[in-house]
């Protein structure tokens, strides 16, 4: 019996998770309501609460289980970042989801979530300090920014490469692995 519920209680979250993405990919995520949300989704009003406490509650429990899912399910690599790199891969396979999310029209509110979505999947990844975790999830972010904004878009390859120099070897890349060009650590490039 409890696994047909969980398999319920995994349907209902999803089907909220999906319709709220929709909703803030159409009319961005002031525009949305909780009966917005609970319609699109055709669930009752008791149950989106039984779920969550309101539309920003929503917004990070089901960014933070959709990172942690995604990361677990392509987790191949075992170095601490590598669970990282999939997150570049989801900004350019999906940058009408992330551009209502961290993009440039982006409220307040969901860019914060987002980035403590970031920062409690990277506190479970990472055996580092609260401020390492803060510092890393901003810097997540503004890379992230760059793979969805279509004025100056860079490849995620390319975002991650710099991204990576940047938490390993840090600004000033002294410590870096040399490039083919000879130029040393990638990070500012």
């Amino acid at each position: 019996m409890a696994e047909r519920t969980d398999r319920r209680v995994r349907r209902t979250r999803e089907r909220l998770h999906i319709a709220l993405i929709e909703l803030m990919i159409e009319r961005g995520y002031d525009r949305v309501t909780v009966s917005d949300v609970i319609d699109r989704a055709d669930v009752g009003r008791s149950t989106f609460y039984a779920h969550y406490r309101d539309k920003d509650d929503l917004l990070l429990v089901s960014c933070t289980d959709f990172l942690r899912r995604e990361v677990t399910r392509t987790r191949t690599d075992t170095s601490a970042l590598a669970p990282l790199r999939v997150m570049f891969d989801l900004a350019r396979r999906y940058p009408q989801v992330y551009r209502p999310l961290i993009g440039p029209k982006a409220t307040t509110t969901t860019l914060h979530s987002y980035r403590r979505a970031l920062a409690e999947l990277l506190a479970e990844l990472l055996d580092q300090p609260d401020d390492a975790v803060t510092f890393l999830s901003w810097g997540l972010v503004g890379v992230l920014t760059r793979i969805i904004d279509p004025a100056c878009a860079i490849a995620p390859e390319q975002a991650w490469e710099r991204f990576e120099a940047l938490v390993l070897y840090g600004i000033s890349g002294g410590a870096g692995p040399a490039r083919a060009d000879g130029a040393g650590s990638p990070a500012l490039r």
